[in-house]
C-alpha cells in the first residue's frame, strides 16, 4: 500500500467525489435492481448536486483518502446530530453514511486505515457509538464490519430508486482515547 493521506472534503471536491461515488456504487450495487432504479439512487444520493449539498452540510464530515499522488482511493462520511434509529444503544452517536474504497484498491488495507480515522474523528467530536446500515446481501462488507467490531442491532431499509433493500443496522461502541 502506498502512503495514504486523509483530508476533509470541501465543496470544491464535489465533481471528483460524485464521479468516484457513482463509479463505486454502480460497481458494487449496479446489479441489485433495474437500471432505472440504480440511476435514480445515483442521482439522489451520489450525483453532483447530492455531493455539493452533503459537502456543505456542517453536520457531516466527508473523509477523503488519497494516495501519494492525490488520487482518490476512499470516501467515508460521518453524519453527526441526527437521531439514530432504535437499536443504537447509547448516545451521542454518529452515522457512517458512506464508506467506500475504490474497487481497484480493495485488499490493500485502505478500509482498515480509513475506519481508524473515522473512529478518531468520532471520538474527537465526543461520539460514543457509531452506526451504519449495510445491505444484507453484501457478505464481504458485513464481514468487514463484524471483524472491525460492529455488531448487528436490527434491520433497516435502503431504497434503490423505488426498490426497497434490506440492510443490517450495525453498531460499534467507540472507546474514548482508543
Amino acid at each position: 500500500m502506498s502512503r495514504l493521506g486523509f483530508r476533509t472534503g470541501t465543496v470544491a471536491d464535489a465533481p471528483a467525489l460524485a464521479a468516484f461515488m457513482e463509479r463505486n456504487f454502480r460497481f458494487t450495487y449496479g446489479h441489485c435492481s433495474t437500471a432505472e432504479n440504480v440511476d435514480a439512487a445515483v442521482l439522489t444520493h451520489y450525483g453532483l448536486a447530492a455531493q455539493q449539498r452533503q459537502l456543505a452540510d456542517a453536520d457531516r464530515v466527508n473523509l477523503l483518502v488519497e494516495d501519494g499522488d492525490g488520487a482518490l482511493l476512499g470516501h467515508a462520511q460521518l453524519h453527526f446530530g441526527a437521531a439514530p434509529p432504535a437499536g443504537v444503544p447509547s448516545r451521542p452517536a454518529a452515522e457512517v453514511t458512506r464508506f467506500y474504497v475504490d474497487h481497484p484498491a480493495h485488499g490493500q488495507g485502505i478500509a482498515q486505515a480509513m475506519l481508524l480515522e473515522v473512529e478518531r474523528i468520532a471520538r474527537q467530536r465526543g461520539v460514543t457509538t457509531l452506526w451504519l446500515s449495510v445491505w444484507q446481501l453484501q457478505p464481504q462488507a458485513v464481514r468487514f464490519y463484524e471483524k472491525s467490531g460492529f455488531v448487528r442491532a436490527g434491520a433497516l431499509v435502503f431504497h434503490v430508486g423505488d426498490d426497497p433493500k434490506d440492510d443490517w443496522l450495525m453498531v460499534k461502541e467507540v472507546v474514548p482515547g482508543g
